[in-house]
């Protein structure tokens, strides 16, 4: 494998993901920092403070793994990368309706990073892979939305496009720290009321490592 670039760092939540990462890697011939942070906001931020903590800000933070789809126009199989992403559980119970942080007064929807109550994506590489791959609004939550009064609430605060877990930490983490950021998603399944059967999260790892794959050729050439 040829030497990488030190100053990017893909982070994955799931050593599954990392799996598929480091194939890429190797298909691409492109060495870079992989880190594997563990599943959830608070692991994916621990892990991305302490690594900008520990040295020199890095060119671009690739956040890769796989997402649940509230949109039908993105299947299994499909990869997207986020245009904006948000905190989509983060908020009040208000005796049953739910108000966002920006709604109960409790957060600036405009104070850095967030525009509109979104962290939105920008830069050289977001740019360059916006025309490949699809860009699309994402909700980031604590606990999977599996049912259909959770899954309603979040079309109704939000209207996103696919689902994580990770996302808006590792956004907000790259954005407070000044680093240039790109977070791509392969859709193992659609949200709609919990059924396991219905999921192919092999397919969606096997068109994460395509993508990253490409992604790799691409910011080799420059």
């Amino acid at each position: 494998m040829e030497k990488g670039n030190d100053e990017i760092i893909i982070a994955v939540a799931h050593p599954s993901e990392g799996g598929a990462v480091e194939k890429a890697m190797k298909a691409a011939r492109f060495d870079c920092e992989l880190l594997v942070t563990g599943v959830g906001g608070a692991a994916m931020s621990w892990a991305l403070q302490k690594r900008f903590s520990s040295g020199a800000t890095p060119s671009l933070v690739i956040g890769a793994g796989i997402a649940g789809s509230y949109s039908a126009p993105y299947v299994p199989g499909d990869v997207v990368i986020a245009q904006s992403d948000c905190f989509a559980d983060m908020g009040v119970d208000d005796n049953g309706s739910f108000l966002s942080l920006f709604r109960a007064s409790l957060a600036d929807p405009d104070k850095p990073p967030f525009r509109g109550g979104w962290i939105h994506c920008h830069g050289r590489w977001f740019d360059r892979f916006v025309d490949g791959y699809p860009a699309v609004r994402a909700a980031t939550v604590n606990m999977t939305s599996g049912s259909k009064p959770v899954i309603d609430r979040i079309r109704h605060a939000w209207d996103p496009e696919i689902e994580t877990m990770e996302g808006a930490w590792f956004a907000y983490a790259c954005e407070m720290s000044g680093a240039e950021w790109l977070a791509v998603r392969a859709i193992s399944n659609m949200i709609e009321p919990r059924n396991l059967k219905k999921w192919d999260i092999p397919l969606a790892l096997e068109k994460l490592q395509e993508a990253m794959t490409d992604i790799l050729n691409t910011i080799k050439k420059g």
